[in-house]
């Protein structure tokens, strides 16, 4: 008797899953998160859709059931290390209708970059757990075969890894849940492993004014599920820096629809409905989720990145004065005069003394004493005015050999000082090429350590551009929103200027060019000194 009362209430226990046509499958449900608690989708989305340093509670009620009602409680705390690694980790608890699975989850997920925008990220959630019976009310019976309860009361770990290739904008995503299996008890058991293929596609758009990083995501996934029927289904996000949209489609599960809106910039609330349209499932109520999640912005210092400090180029001053010319050549004794004094600078130079009273002329004046006084003054003159003309003669021949060295001196310095001053101008000029290709070559090799929740893009060689940093206002795919928003820029005295990419046909209109993410950064976070009081954004181009 007391064997069958134990019968009749394990029975009355697992009515509400025979009620249902088909069970439950073996996993989370967790096929509509899109917008954040992603990793345990795929543990690599904890890098760019679990928006790090962030808290985000996700909580779904199958189908609304009073008793025995199928619910999963994630919630999840993700940080980063640097720009190209992401953890999170989580409280979950899993309610199948059978077995209460409470744990949590510990993700790691790491992405390494490739040239042309291709990115390779791998990631692995490690989920530690205790199975027990959803409603233990009942005394087990050890002679009772039940295969539901065969793995009630232990604690188990399960090794899910993801990967996922990226191009541009375009992904496509590998994940493995049960890739491992095994229990304190037990040892490694049988993993029942469900194998998640993902596709999706970002595509940037331009809502309106006051709405930033505006974008839509059409996903494609696949999922293999043990024992069961596989699953496939279409997501379409669309996502913006105030709100969100997504709706979806399920083949098992029925279509989706939901919303959410962010308060202040950090605190988000959304929701999800979800409605049963198969004949299997047509007794069963819609399924709603509840999302809430709240953003810490920049918790952690970074220390400063080597490489980043440009050297200024040292001004190169060309000396314009003459040099100095030491006329060595010219002697100071064979200056007559006031001559003598100009070369040499002596105010005080000697005079030259003509000799008037010579040995003849004594001789000759005795013997003409007898003459008038008169002629022997004419005389006299005469010989003064002759001295006096080989004196000028002379002094003119003295003048112009001391004019041609002083000319000579001249042209020579003239021709000395035009070919230094060539010479510098070359010096200058291949001082500064060198300067400029050096501060291209540190442009190249510096490298960014993004800022939480930074939005940056990093090329090489796009369509011709200048490397460098610029500050992105806006990308068009249509050319009325872009010429609109170009005349509008304009109106307010802004002077912005753009660039068109082949590989994603969009324009990019940018405000500013920068030679380092410092300057770049400094120029978002002024708002352009006040001036554009809008969102920006870092694009930056590398040389190969």
């Amino acid at each position: 008797m007391k064997r069958l009362l134990y019968v009749f209430f394990y029975q009355c226990m697992l009515l509400p899953l025979t009620a249902q046509d088909i069970p439950l499958p073996n996993d989370f449900r967790q096929h509509n998160l899109t917008q954040f608690n992603s990793s345990l989708l795929n543990p690599v989305f904890s890098l760019d859709r679990n928006n790090p340093h962030s808290v985000s509670l996700w909580s779904r009620w199958q189908w609304q059931t009073i008793d025995g009602d199928p619910t999963t409680v994630f919630l999840s705390y993700t940080g980063s290390f640097g720009e190209k690694s992401a953890f999170s980790v989580s409280f979950l608890q899993n309610n199948t209708g059978t077995f209460l699975n409470t744990g949590g989850v510990l993700n790691y997920a790491h992405r390494f970059d490739f040239d042309d925008n291709i990115k390779l990220a791998v990631g692995l959630n490690i989920l530690g757990f205790q199975q027990e019976l959803a409603d233990n009310r009942f005394l087990n019976d050890n002679e009772l075969d039940l295969p539901q309860l065969d793995n009630s009361n232990e604690f188990l770990f399960s090794f899910n890894p993801g990967i996922s290739l990226s191009i541009n904008k375009f992904s496509v995503g590998l994940a493995i849940e049960d890739a491992l299996n095994f229990s304190l008890t037990e040892g490694v058991r049988d993993a029942e492993r469900n194998f998640v293929g993902m596709l999706s596609n970002d595509f940037p758009i331009f809502l309106f004014e006051g709405v930033d990083n505006a974008f839509i995501r059409p996903i494609a996934y696949v999922k293999t599920i043990s024992n069961a029927d596989a699953q496939y289904g279409l997501n379409a996000l669309l996502s913006t820096s105030k709100f969100w949209v997504q709706g979806g489609y399920n083949n098992f599960y029925g279509p989706s629809a939901g919303a959410g809106i962010t308060f202040l910039k950090n605190l988000s609330v959304g929701g999800l409905f979800e409605f049963p349209v198969d004949s299997d499932l047509s007794e069963e109520t819609s399924t709603f989720e509840v999302l809430l999640s709240y953003h810490f912005g920049r918790t952690d210092k970074r220390k400063k990145v080597v490489g980043f400090d440009v050297v200024q180029e040292p001004e190169v001053a060309i000396d314009s004065k003459e040099p100095e010319v030491a006329i060595e050549s010219i002697d100071p004794e064979v200056i007559v005069g006031s001559e003598a004094s100009e070369v040499t600078g002596d105010s005080e130079a000697p005079q030259v003394a003509v000799e008037t009273d010579k040995p003849d002329d004594i001789i000759e004046q005795k013997k003409l004493t007898n003459k008038p006084i008169k002629k022997r003054k004419e005389r006299r003159r005469d010989r003064l005015a002759r001295l006096q003309r080989e004196k000028d003669s002379l002094q003119r021949m003295r003048n112009e050999a001391i004019q041609d060295s002083l000319n000579q001196v001249k042209l020579a310095a003239e021709q000395k000082r035009k070919q230094d001053s060539i010479l510098q101008a070359k010096e200058a000029a291949l001082l500064a090429e060198q300067k400029r290709q050096d501060s291209i070559t540190a442009l190249q090799q510096q490298e960014v350590t993004l800022l939480p929740n930074e939005k940056y893009q990093e090329v090489t060689n796009a369509d011709g551009l200048e490397p460098g940093f610029y500050l992105i206002a806006n990308v068009f795919g249509t050319k009325r929103y872009y010429e609109s928003f170009m005349a509008n820029m304009r109106a307010k005295g802004l002077n912005p200027k753009s660039f068109y990419r082949k590989v994603n046909r969009y324009n990019y209109v940018y405000l500013g060019k920068y030679n380092t993410m410092d300057e770049a950064r400094r120029a978002r976070d002024s708002k352009l000194n006040g001036k554009y009081p809008d969102k920006t954004w870092i694009f930056r181009v590398r040389r190969k």
